[in-house]
């Protein structure tokens, strides 16, 4: 049985897991809500990477294990094995969104993109910030399309996402500095045909990363919760 450490994306919580914990019957996954998702205590208003690491570190299994990371859980993925090496046996990561691992230009382009969402955050329009947000990071549904009691969740957790920025955009805690120079066997996935910015992460992260693969799966961004099965093939075909 291996034990494996899953870190959900930004708006989700450890249930995001479900289908592919189902589908792979020889591991043990450990879920954790992150700050203000799920069940998880509220968003301190401290470094939200920081707080987030210490809630995957107490619910993480004894000893060494997998990791696996979803969006911004790819980025926690990412802080927990520049910050504890030892413990983490292979590592993948799932669309990260670690912009600050993107060309300058990239980054500038990602910011100009996202300069609605943080506009509409700025002036208190939660509504329209969640549905400029899941439409660039979704499911492919649309807001309008979700159940309302989803809808409710994601507004009322819109502001994390501004929480988590510099973290991910500006690297505040130098965790691409810090990766280790041996690093386990990590594996990246993204879509099939991904965004520009999606695949420069993906090959800027891989460059620091010696050894790292690169897999594409699915057509939309959300590949733990719309293609759990395959993603579950792949993970296992890496371990072996």
């Amino acid at each position: 049985m291996r034990d494996v450490l899953a870190l959900h994306c930004m708006l989700a919580s450890g249930a995001a897991w479900r289908g592919v914990a189902a589908a792979l019957p020889h591991a043990r996954l450990a879920c954790p809500d992150l700050p203000g998702h799920g069940r998880a205590p509220d968003w301190d208003g401290g470094d939200f990477m920081d707080q987030a690491l210490d809630l995957a570190m107490a619910a993480a299994p004894a000893g060494r294990f997998d990791v696996v990371g979803h969006s911004f859980g790819g980025c926690l993925a990412l802080r927990l094995l520049a910050d504890h090496p030892a413990r983490v046996r292979s590592l993948t990561l799932i669309e990260p969104v670690m912009f600050a691992a993107a060309p300058p230009a990239l980054q500038a382009a990602e910011r100009d993109r996202t300069a609605p969402f943080h506009a509409d955050l700025a002036r208190g329009a939660r509504d329209d910030a969640a549905r400029g947000f899941t439409a660039m990071w979704g499911d492919g549904r649309g807001w309008d399309a979700m159940p309302e009691r989803q809808r409710v969740a994601i507004r009322d957790r819109i502001h994390l996402v501004a929480a988590s920025g510099p973290g991910i955009t500006g690297d505040a805690d130098g965790l691409l500095s810090r990766l280790p120079a041996a690093p386990p066997p990590v594996l990246i996935v993204t879509r099939t045909d991904p965004p520009a910015i999606t695949d420069a992460i993906a090959k800027g992260l891989a460059d620091r990363l010696a050894g790292a693969r690169i897999r594409r799966l699915g057509q939309g961004h959300m590949i733990p919760m719309t293609d759990a099965p395959a993603l579950a093939e792949m993970l296992e075909a890496f371990w072996k």
